[in-house]
């Protein structure tokens, strides 16, 4: 698997050793290191959407674990001592 980190640092080495040496890269050369930037681009891309998705669904289960509570609370509310389930009327007629 393809390391985002790891490629960006080799990019960043090669060029630096290309401008040390006074070396200059041609056309083809940048258009290589243009297309495989833009894979690297994807991939940052791909990932940045994996870990939106991943706080999503942890966030998810937060909401989840909130909302059942309130609801147990609310149960805990409309009990009685005698365990009936107390009906709210909201105006309808019967």
């Amino acid at each position: 698997m393809m390391s985002l980190a790891t490629e960006l640092f080799a990019i960043a080495d090669d060029i630096r050793e290309k401008s040390n040496s006074s070396a200059s890269l041609g056309p083809a050369q940048l258009d290589n290191l243009a297309t495989f930037l833009s894979v690297l681009a994807r991939l940052a891309h791909n990932q940045e959407q994996e870990l939106s998705v991943f706080r999503l669904g942890e966030a998810c289960e937060t909401g989840r674990a909130v909302v059942n509570d309130l609801a147990s609370q609310a149960l805990g509310n409309l009990l009685v001592e005698d365990a009936k389930v107390i009906r709210p009327d909201f105006g309808r007629k019967r």
